[in-house]
C-alpha cells in the first residue's frame, strides 16, 4: 500500500514566479495496482512521481510504502524500494556498461553491495530469462556496451534492471513516449507482463490514452496539482479515447490518439 496525504509541493515561494505543482493530494495505491495517471501540460504530474520518488521533498504532508513514513527519507535510501523509469531512454542505464553490468548494478542497488564475485553464471542465467520475455534480444547482448544499442533496447533494458529485484513501487514517468510506435508497444506489453507476474504497485503517468484505458486497472486525472478524477475498473470500462478526453476537456498536444489507425 502507498499513501500520500495532503501532499503540497510549491515551486520558487514567495517569489513572483511562484508555482503550487501539488495543491494537497491525498492519494492511496493498493498492493499491486496499476494506475495510469494522466492530465495536460502542468498538471503536476511527473512532480508527484517525483515526491513519491524522493526526488523533491514536500512541503506539506505525508509518504507512506507499507506503512512505513518515508516522507523525509533521501531519494538514494529509497532505491531499494521505488524503482523509476525515465522518458528519456538515456537516463535509465550507464551507456560505458555492458548489459550484464548494468543489470549487475541494479542487483546491487537492490541487495546492498560486498566483497563477493559480480558477474557469476547464475547471475547471467537470470539476466537472460529477465531480458528474454521482453522480446528484442538482449538475452543475446550480455556483453555489449550500452551506448551501442538503440533507444528502445535502452528502455527495455531499464525497465529489466528497474524490475529485477521487485521494488515495492514502480514509477513509470512517460516510459514509451520517445520510442518508436512498434517499440512502444513492445516496451509497454513486456511492462505489462512483468508487472502482471510479480504483481507490482504501478503508477504510469502517460499521455497515451490508449494505454491508460487498455492497461491500467485505475485511471488518476490530475489539472492544477489536484486530483479532479479517479475511475476505478468499473467506471473506465466501455469509456474510448476520445471519451476520455472530451469527459475531462485534456487539452495537451502531446496526447497519443491511437485509434482507427491514427497517429
Amino acid at each position: 500500500m502507498i499513501t500520500a496525504s495532503r501532499l503540497r509541493k510549491i515551486f520558487n515561494r514567495g517569489a513572483a514566479t511562484e508555482l503550487t505543482a501539488i495543491a494537497g493530494i491525498d492519494l492511496a495505491v493498493a498492493a499491486g495496482e496499476f494506475v495510469a495517471v494522466i492530465g495536460g501540460n502542468g498538471a503536476g504530474k511527473s512532480t508527484l512521481l517525483n515526491l513519491l520518488a524522493g526526488a523533491y521533498a514536500c512541503d506539506e504532508g505525508t509518504i507512506a510504502i507499507d506503512g512505513a513514513d518515508v516522507t523525509r527519507t533521501p531519494e538514494h535510501a529509497r532505491a531499494a524500494w521505488v524503482a523509476r523509469i525515465f522518458q528519456d531512454p538515456m537516463l535509465g542505464t550507464a551507456a560505458a556498461l555492458t548489459v550484464e553490468e548494468n543489470l549487475t548494478l541494479a542487483l546491487m542497488r537492490a541487495q546492498g553491495r560486498g566483497l563477493k564475485p559480480a558477474l557469476t553464471t547464475a547471475r547471467r542465467t537470470r539476466f537472460r530469462e529477465a531480458l528474454s520475455g521482453l522480446r528484442l534480444g538482449l538475452e543475446e547482448r550480455l556483453g555489449v556496451v550500452v551506448s551501442t544499442l538503440s533507444g528502445g533496447q535502452r528502455q527495455a533494458l531499464a525497465l529489466a534492471m528497474a524490475t529485477l529485484t521487485p521494488p515495492k513501487l514502480l514509477l513509470l514517468d512517460e516510459h514509451t513516449a520517445a520510442l518508436d510506435p512498434r517499440t512502444s508497444e513492445l516496451v509497454m506489453e513486456a511492462t505489462v507482463g512483468i508487472v502482471a507476474k510479480a504483481k507490482l504497485t504501478t503508477l504510469m503517468v502517460t499521455h497515451n490514452m490508449e494505454h491508460a484505458l487498455r492497461y491500467a486497472s485505475r485511471i488518476v486525472m490530475m489539472d492544477a496539482g489536484r486530483i479532479v478524477a479517479d475511475l476505478g475498473s468499473t467506471e473506465k470500462a466501455g469509456l474510448g479515447v476520445s471519451d476520455l478526453i472530451e469527459r475531462f476537456r485534456i487539452r495537451d498536444d502531446r496526447i497519443v490518439l491511437r485509434q482507427a489507425g491514427g497517429a
